[in-house]
């Protein structure tokens, strides 16, 4: 007897990976299944569907019909109710109820009644499909089947990966082995303590100088000699009765200040000991480690990511970047943005907004940065652990602080512990 074949219903929306995801679990190309996908003018005018078609075609379904409408929900309804795959009544029908405006997916759903088997959604809060058919109740269904990627991500949003550094660090065949900083404690140490012997012999920029005012008076001699210099500059006898006037050698002074200033700012740092890549490696070898000790998170884990940079498709210039990134399977993108010493709000906001932008409003980023009670007596850690208050006071951003191995940081948990905490709630509940 031969399978009858589904029909995937989808609205094209600005967060696609959502109706993607469903199709790619559910769909078998092998037994006839198709997709109808409809665009409305908002949804074409702001080319939101190439991308995740593409990434479907890639995926081997190919039988993709477009259905284009207008942006009212009653000819959405009138053009999808007369269309062949909806009238013909040989096909399965599952709408998918991620896409669209609310009214839009009303209008679908009036238009497919009498024909609709199912209501398919992905879910925002666990990793599972949620099933709704009519008179039964909801069933929530753990994703298992899909090979989403992380590249198929990007393109759902018309971004894509810098080649070059990005590493898929799970699952992979090889378990990394864990660095040095991060495990050894005296070379932890000794890390931190290099970082804030180089910091302090090398200010972010010169002290700030005296006003013109305060330094003609604390200092006359050299005043004098200032003015003297000027004249020899300008070729003047110095018992010339030429008189400089007090706001050109004002402004002269302040030039001479502002010119030291910028060139400071200019002094590269490649001498400053690389801590930050330190942690970075520590990260990401821990998530993995963690990941392979945890089946039953792992499960809910697509892929794990590190030194992963994007971009918009066709552009030279990369506008983020990934520490550590964990890939679940309903689509969330969890990055772990690791701070070596200190972060700044607007640059925090700023990376929030494009990671939500690359990925779907509902990608997270968690400030990770190392909590070692143990060296609080040391004497950099008091200037350390302000920078760590302060960015705990950020609430959009979860805090996970990174601690040596089985030792528990200032808020008494383990790195790993976190990590638990933070993905637990993403666990399907199946029903």
């Amino acid at each position: 007897m031969t399978q009858q074949a589904t029909v995937f219903v989808a609205l094209s929306t600005g967060q696609n990976i959502a109706n993607v995801l469903p199709i790619l679990e559910l769909a078998h190309p092998e037994h006839g299944d198709q997709v109808l996908w409809i665009e409305s003018a908002t949804a074409t005018k702001s080319n939101w569907s190439n991308g995740a078609l593409d990434v479907l075609k890639r995926h081997g379904i190919t039988a993709i019909t477009p259905l284009e409408v207008s942006d009212d929900p009653a000819s959405l309804q009138q053009e999808l109710a007369a269309h062949d795959l909806v009238k013909n009544g040989t096909h399965i029908i599952k709408l998918i109820a991620n896409g669209g405006t609310k009214l839009q997916m009303l209008a679908a759903s009036k238009a497919l009644n009498g024909h609709l088997d199912e209501l398919l959604y992905n879910s925002d809060r666990q990793c599972v499909i949620e099933h709704d058919r009519y008179g039964q109740p909801v069933q929530s269904v753990p994703y298992q089947n899909h090979h989403i990627t992380l590249a198929d991500m990007l393109e759902c949003n018309n971004r894509e990966i810098v080649p070059g550094t990005e590493r898929c660090i799970w699952s992979t065949a090889q378990v990394p082995e864990l660095p040095r900083y991060g495990t050894d404690v005296e070379y932890t140490r000794e890390c931190h303590q290099r970082i804030a012997e180089w910091m302090e012999a090398h200010p972010h920029e010169p002290k700030k100088a005296f006003a013109y005012d305060k330094a003609a008076e604390l200092a006359p001699e050299q005043h004098d000699k200032l003015i003297a210099q000027v004249k020899k500059a300008c070729a003047l006898a110095c018992g010339s009765k030429f008189e400089i006037r007090k706001d050109d050698l004002k402004d002269l002074y302040n030039c001479v200040y502002k010119l030291d200033r910028e060139a400071w700012k200019l002094v590269g740092d490649d001498e400053a000991p690389n801590i930050g890549r330190k942690l970075e490696d520590a990260v990401a070898a821990r998530v993995v480690h963690w990941l392979e000790k945890n089946p039953e998170l792992a499960k809910i884990v697509q892929s794990a990511w590190c030194n992963v940079k994007v971009r918009q498709r066709g552009s030279k210039e990369d506008a983020l970047e990934l520490d550590t990134a964990l890939l679940l399977k309903n689509g969330i993108l969890l990055h772990l943005e690791c701070k070596s010493f200190d972060a700044h709000i607007k640059d925090m906001n700023s990376r929030l907004g494009e990671l939500q932008r690359s990925f779907s409003q509902l990608a997270r980023i968690a400030i990770c940065a190392p909590s070692y009670p143990a060296f609080d007596r040391d004497s950099w850690y008091k200037k350390y652990d302000g920078n760590v208050a302060l960015m705990k006071k950020w609430k959009q951003f979860k805090f996970v602080e990174f601690t040596l191995p089985d030792q528990p940081g200032a808020e008494g948990v383990t790195f790993e512990q976190a990590l638990e905490n933070w993905l637990k709630p993403y666990l399907p509940t199946v029903s």
